[in-house]
C-alpha cells in the first residue's frame, strides 16, 4: 500500500490568519459559503465529521462534537502557537506559500501583518502577491490611465524584486469571470474613462449595470495581461483563481479554466508560468488537459483539497489521466483556522496515496515511481517552481 503520510508538505496556496479574528461557529468554517449554514447541516458533511474525528485523536478526547470543539477551544485559546505547531507537525507541514491579499483591509476590514503571523506559525513562509488589493487602491486614486498603468507595473516589480514575493496572483474570476479577458490598450483606456468617477469597485456584481460590467471586464482583463507579462519578465509564477470559490460571490459557470484559452495559447502571454488554482474544480479534467497540452500551465490542488472531502481521491485520479505529475502542486487554501491547513494535508496525503495505488495495481506505474510522484506533488514541484 502506498503511504505518503510521513512525507513533508509544501502548501502552495493558503492565507494568513489570526486566532482572535475567528468570526463563526466552528462547524461553519468548513464550507465555502458566506451564508449562515445551520448546524444540523454543517455537522453532517463528510469534511466536518473527519475533522472532529481526527481532532479527537490529536486532543486525546472522546469523538463527540461538543466535547472535541470545547477541548479545541480551550487548547487553542491557552497556547495558539503551540496548538498550531501540534497540528502542523501531525500533518508534516513544512512550508506555507501565502496569498497575503486575503484577508485585506479593502475586502475584510483587516489584514494580517506577516511578522505577527510568523510568530504565530512556526514553519517556513513565502508570499504570493495578489493584484486585486493593489488595483483597489490605484483605481480609487483618480489617476490618468497612463498613471494607473505605470503605478501598477512599478508596484508589481517592487513586490518581487524588493519585497521578496515569489509569485503573483489574480482573482479576476470573482469580479468578471474568466471569459474574454484579452483586450487592447485603446479599449482599456476607453473603458477606464467611462468607469472613472464611478464607485464601481464597491458595487456587488449583482447590482452593477451591464455596461459597467463590460467596461470592468475590459479594464481588468487588460491589466491582468500586463501583469502576466510582468511575471514573465520577473520569471515568477502567476496563480489565477479558477473553479470553486466563496458562494454566492463567484459564478462558477464563468470560472472554467478553458475560458483562459486565448491567454494560454497566446504566443507571448503563453510564456507565463500559469498556475490553475483549485485545479479548476469542478472542471478538473479540463485543467488536466491544459496542463498536458501547454508547457507553462501548472495545477494547484487547493480548496479542492480539502473541501470535496472523500472526493479528493477521485479528483486526483481524474487529474492524473492527462496532467504530468511534474505539474501538480499540493495546496489547501487554508484560511481563518489552522485546522483547514492540517486536515487538508492529513487527508490529502491519504487521497493522493490511494490514487497512486490505483495506478500501481493496474500496472501503469510501479511503487518506486508512485512514491516519487507523491513527493513531487506534495513538495518538490512547488519548491522548484517558486524557487524556494
Amino acid at each position: 500500500m502506498i503511504d505518503l503520510s510521513q512525507y513533508p508538505v509544501v502548501d502552495d496556496h493558503c492565507h494568513p490568519f489570526l486566532p482572535w479574528k475567528e468570526d463563526k461557529e466552528f462547524h461553519q468554517l468548513f464550507n465555502l459559503s458566506t451564508l449562515s449554514i445551520p448546524r444540523v447541516h454543517g455537522e453532517n458533511t463528510l469534511l466536518y465529521r473527519k475533522v472532529v474525528k481526527e481532532l479527537s485523536r490529536v486532543l486525546n478526547c472522546p469523538f463527540d462534537f461538543d466535547t472535541v470543539v470545547e477541548r479545541r477551544k480551550e487548547e487553542y485559546s491557552l497556547d495558539p502557537s503551540g496548538y498550531i505547531e501540534r497540528l502542523f507537525k501531525d500533518a508534516k507541514i513544512s512550508t506555507l506559500i501565502l496569498d497575503t491579499g486575503y484577508p485585506s483591509v479593502e475586502y475584510s476590514g483587516y489584514s494580517v501583518p506577516l511578522e505577527e503571523f510568523r510568530k504565530l506559525v512556526r514553519c517556513s513562509l513565502r508570499c504570493i502577491y495578489r493584484i486585486e488589493p493593489l488595483l483597489f487602491r490605484i483605481l480609487q486614486a483618480d489617476l490618468t490611465f497612463e498613471e494607473v498603468l505605470d503605478r501598477f507595473m512599478e508596484s508589481l516589480e517592487r513586490a518581487v524584486k524588493t519585497e521578496g514575493y515569489v509569485g503573483l496572483k489574480s482573482v479576476v474570476a470573482y469580479r468578471v469571470g474568466l471569459r474574454n479577458l484579452k483586450h487592447d490598450e485603446n479599449s482599456a483606456r476607453e473603458a477606464y474613462r467611462r468607469l472613472r468617477g464611478k464607485d464601481f469597485l464597491r458595487v456587488p456584481s449583482k447590482d452593477r449595470d451591464p455596461k459597467s460590467v463590460e467596461d470592468e471586464r475590459v479594464l481588468r482583463g487588460y491589466l491582468l495581461c500586463r501583469a502576466l507579462e510582468k511575471s514573465i519578465d520577473l520569471d515568477v509564477p502567476f496563480q489565477i483563481h479558477t473553479g470553486i470559490g466563496d458562494s454566492p460571490q463567484i459564478d462558477v459557470r464563468d470560472s472554467n479554466p478553458l475560458h483562459l484559452h486565448d491567454i494560454i495559447a497566446d504566443e507571448d502571454l503563453g510564456k507565463a508560468k500559469l498556475v490553475i488554482v483549485h485545479a479548476g474544480y469542478p472542471y478538473v479534467e479540463e485543467a488536466g488537459y491544459l496542463a498536458n497540452n501547454y508547457p507553462n500551465v501548472y495545477i494547484d490542488l487547493s480548496e479542492m483539497f480539502p473541501f470535496i472531502a472523500a472526493g479528493m481521491r477521485d479528483a486526483t485520479l481524474r487529474l492524473l489521466y492527462m496532467a504530468p505529475v511534474t505539474k501538480i502542486m499540493y495546496g489547501s487554501d487554508g484560511y481563518k483556522i489552522p485546522e483547514l491547513f492540517w486536515i487538508s494535508a492529513l487527508w490529502g496525503k491519504k487521497a493522493i496515496s490511494e490514487a497512486l495505488e490505483e495506478f500501481v495495481k493496474s500496472e501503469v506505474i510501479d511503487e518506486d515511481y508512485a512514491y516519487k510522484a507523491g513527493s513531487l506533488i506534495l513538495s518538490e514541484n512547488a519548491i522548484k517552481l517558486y524557487n524556494i
